[in-house]
């Protein structure tokens, strides 16, 4: 099997030298709160608070690694008669051979560097700390010895809210799909508003924007593809000359892709501009704090706010072996892992989905709970807190739930109808968490800490509260009672 790249230890990351790799490359961004995974061709799913039920991008990781797949972006370079000619920095969807290709994978963010037909790119995509969207920084220079007439065209494939209706109702769904221009109050065009239409009045609008002006831009995906969408991804009908529509899509396939105009580049000059995709209560309102999104150190800072949290978490605890590779593992990457899992809990991966069939495991999390506890105690706390509410008064466990509503169910227990609707391991798991917790931290006070169970009444209030040390006894009692044929 050929190499797909390298460990560079002393930045932490993991270099791919290669779009082409065996399977897809994921690195998570952000966290559950907002964020997801992009992978190594520069596609990937984000959502806020859950995968299933507010998600922002339409990505399918079914898809050959050659197709477009919810997210990319477009150099297009116009020459002197006119005609145009195009190649993604991303390599995905045009295909067309870069010169040279890198993808960084770091903590908590990927850089992409590419070199096509003599244009340099780099675009590094993070979620900064606490907020709700992610950036992506492009640099484009021109590295040939000719003026280059150049614009970039960042797209992005927006998915329903309910990830998995976008599968079951074709044609419900492209009927909600409302999409129109940012526009801030001068009148100029920073990017594209999304939302189906009835999340309006819940405030829950996407967006796709630029810190510079949109010269134009396309909501309908057949439009900006061209002959009713067998115009293709690699090759797209609206980028062969010209404007974008300025088509404000009110259902069907919704997209934002927006011209940004590089203008000519001089031989080794270059052009820097930032890219967002979030949530918003007030969009509209949103259009005039792009501004105030773009970073003016060049996002230097709100990049390194990311590493540095990263950083604090890992150097909490660091070993020093007879060998470098254990101490890579132990030092960066498994410890990387852990801090994965616990935010996702396998919600939302490339064999979890996240499109609101699974929601997190209870025996999963308490686990990822144990993995954490040197590195991120208060995390763990709240985990906890997550998982000992979805315990019912019996002391059995919901085995898996939503972390955006909490809902919870039995799992795959329910196939059985003469079986019991419980599994026998998951609640012990929350009283081996708890114990670690305790070990770790000396906080005892948690075990007086009332936290409610599951069940609520026909109003949905909660019926009965208890503190952890009971939530714990209750665990252990049901085991007790509820043996199997042997005892």
């Amino acid at each position: 099997m050929s190499r797909a790249g390298y460990f560079d230890d002393s930045r932490r990351e993991y270099v791919i030298e290669t779009p082409k790799t065996p399977v897809r490359w994921i690195n998570y961004i952000g966290t559950r709160s907002f964020g997801g995974f992009i992978d190594q061709v520069g596609a990937g799913v984000i959502c806020k608070d859950d995968p299933g039920l507010n998600r922002i991008v339409k990505y399918l990781p079914q898809r050959p690694q050659s197709d477009f797949n919810g997210e990319t972006a477009y150099i297009r370079e116009t020459l002197e008669d006119g005609s145009c000619t195009i190649h993604s920095p991303y390599f995905v969807p045009v295909l067309k051979e870069p010169e040279d290709w890198k993808c960084r994978v770091g903590l908590g963010y990927s850089i992409y560097e590419s070199r096509c037909d003599g244009i340099r790119s780099r675009i590094v995509v993070y979620v900064p700390l606490g907020e709700n969207h992610v950036v992506r920084h492009y640099e484009i220079i021109n590295e040939s010895d000719r003026p280059r007439k150049l614009d970039l065209v960042p797209v992005v494939e927006f998915s329903h809210f309910d990830a998995l209706k976008q599968f079951t109702n074709a044609d419900w769904v492209p009927q909600t799909m409302q999409a129109s221009a940012l526009r801030r109050t001068d009148g100029t065009i920073v990017g594209v508003k999304q939302a189906a239409f009835m999340k309006k009045g819940e405030g829950e609008n996407w967006f796709a924007a630029s810190g510079v002006p949109v010269s134009s831009f396309e909501t309908d995906r057949e439009l900006f593809l061209g002959e009713y969408g067998f115009g293709g991804w690699a090759n797209p009908g609206a980028l062969k000359s010209g404007e974008l529509t300025n088509t404000e899509a009110r259902r069907g396939n919704n997209i934002a892709a927006l011209m940004l105009r590089l203008g000519e580049l001089a031989p080794g000059r270059g052009r820097g501009l930032f890219t967002f995709l979030g949530q918003s209560e007030n969009a509209d309102a949103m259009a005039d704090r792009v501004d105030s999104l773009e970073p003016m150190d060049g996002g230097t800072l709100n990049l390194r706010r990311v590493t540095d949290a990263w950083n604090d978490s890992l150097d909490r605890f660091q070993a020093e072996t007879p060998s470098p590779e254990m101490d890579s593992l132990v030092n960066i990457h498994n410890a990387r892992q852990c801090r994965i899992t616990a935010n996702w809990s396998r919600y939302l991966s490339l064999y979890q989905l996240g499109l609101g069939a699974r929601g997190m495991g209870f025996r999963d999390t308490s686990q990822d709970v144990m993995g954490i506890l040197h590195a991120a105690p208060d995390e763990a706390k709240d985990l906890l807190r997550m998982l000992l509410s979805v315990q019912r008064r019996s002391g059995s466990a919901m085995h898996q739930f939503f972390p955006l509503t909490m809902e919870a169910n039995e799992g795959d227990s329910r196939e059985e109808p003469d079986r019991p609707d419980w599994y026998g391991d998951d609640h012990l798991w929350a009283v081996m968490a708890v114990g670690a917790y305790l070990r770790e931290t000396g906080d005892y006070e948690f075990l007086e800490e009332d936290i409610p169970f599951y069940e609520k009444d026909p109003d949905g209030d909660v019926i009965e509260k208890a503190p952890v040390m009971e939530h714990l006894r209750r665990a252990l009692a049901f085991t007790r009672e509820n043996t199997g044929a042997h005892g």
